[in-house]
């Protein structure tokens, strides 16, 4: 039988097969020469980058690896210990839990809400009244600025020129007349008169102002053995009204002995004012006129705190007419001098609160400036 002649196309999967297994071999032997080509150039970076090395080097590291002590346990004895960490772990964990926690729970002090919400309430209370507080502060700062802002400027007064004093002795045998100065006013005190009236008017009216059970006086009496009854003299006094237009005399007891001080009370808007003082048919004007006329009359003024400017407007006229004037600032609105010659009983002197070493200052000279 003859044999039967194959059909060339029943090659071509065959043919095909090996192309294609060709191929993928020869990609596969490229890819390795490229992954040789890149360790190649790894392994010769490391190496470069690598310090260099001597053979005397590399054998004394050698020598050091074999000198290091070998790890005698194996991996069965690591597993080992392990297990036993694991069961201590649990063990102590399972005690924990057993632990009685009631004595260190007593001991913590746990937050109070409601308590700490409180405190809030209170600071936030606290704050709106320091907050009210201060705004009441703003508004009074800002109410006084606005009072600075509409005050005017002061403007000083003009200048008051003074003579400079020049101080020197009161001449002998000089007749004071004096002045007060008080109240804005200056009033002529004729002192000397008004102490003679006194006397004389006393001297009327003397056996009925003795105190009780006086012996009679008569020409032989002492003055010093003389003594008046207190309550007496001082309803006579009341009773007699002696003074003037500008002046009321008033007899007040001495407090630390028996005796009267005669107290000159000037009357409501009696003296002369500033205005009048400057005017030449005032009597200040004339009283200095006459003075100056009569030999050995000084002027003196009794000038009180509140009127430190009138005494510098009749200073100025008393100096413009040449008359010789002192003065000295005085305590008091009125005018005290003591009343010569007349004892009163009976009479107590104050006790002292305690016992006080008296010290005696002389008092000051009296001068004409």
């Amino acid at each position: 039988m003859a044999k039967r002649k194959k059909h060339p196309d029943e090659e071509l999967p065959f043919v095909a097969l090996m192309d294609t297994m060709t191929n993928v071999v020869g990609v596969l032997l490229i890819v390795l020469v490229m992954v040789g080509i890149s360790i190649s150039s790894s392994v010769k970076k490391i190496l470069s980058d690598l310090p260099p090395i001597t053979v005397e080097e590399f054998e004394k590291l050698a020598q050091q690896l074999k000198e290091q002590p070998k790890d005698t346990q194996t991996p069965e004895d690591v597993l080992k210990k392990t297990d036993e960490a694991i069961a201590q772990i649990k063990k102590l964990t399972e005690e924990l839990k057993s632990i009685d926690l009631t004595d260190e729970q007593q001991k913590v002090k746990f937050i109070d809400l409601e308590d700490i919400r409180k405190k809030i309430e209170r600071a936030k209370y606290d704050r709106d009244k320091e907050k009210t507080e201060l705004d009441k502060l703003f508004a009074e700062v800002d109410r006084l600025k606005k009072l600075l802002d509409d005050t005017p400027v002061f403007q000083p007064p003009p200048p008051k020129f003074v003579r400079i004093p020049n101080p020197r002795p009161v001449p002998q045998g000089a007749v004071r007349e004096n002045f007060l100065i008080a109240g804005g006013r200056v009033i002529y005190l004729n002192d000397r008169a008004f102490l003679e009236v006194v006397q004389r008017e006393m001297l009327k009216s003397r056996d009925a102002l003795l105190s009780d059970n006086h012996p009679k006086i008569t020409s032989s009496t002492p003055a010093t053995s003389i003594k008046y009854s207190k309550d007496k003299i001082l309803a006579w006094v009341e009773r007699a009204r002696i003074g003037d237009r500008t002046l009321q005399v008033k007899l007040v007891p001495v407090a630390t002995s028996p005796a009267f001080n005669l107290n000159l009370i000037p009357i409501q808007g009696a003296g002369e004012s500033d205005q009048d003082l400057r005017n030449p048919a005032s009597f200040f004007q004339r009283a200095m006129r006459k003075f100056k006329s009569e030999p050995g009359k000084i002027v003196w003024f009794y000038v009180f705190k509140d009127s430190v400017e009138t005494y510098l407007t009749a200073r100025e006229v008393a100096d413009s007419i040449g008359v010789p004037v002192g003065w000295q600032i005085y305590g008091q609105s009125f005018y005290a001098a003591r009343l010569p010659g007349v004892v009163y009983e009976p009479f107590t002197p104050p006790q002292p609160d305690m016992k006080i070493q008296a010290v005696e200052i002389a008092a000051p000279k009296e001068q004409l400036d």
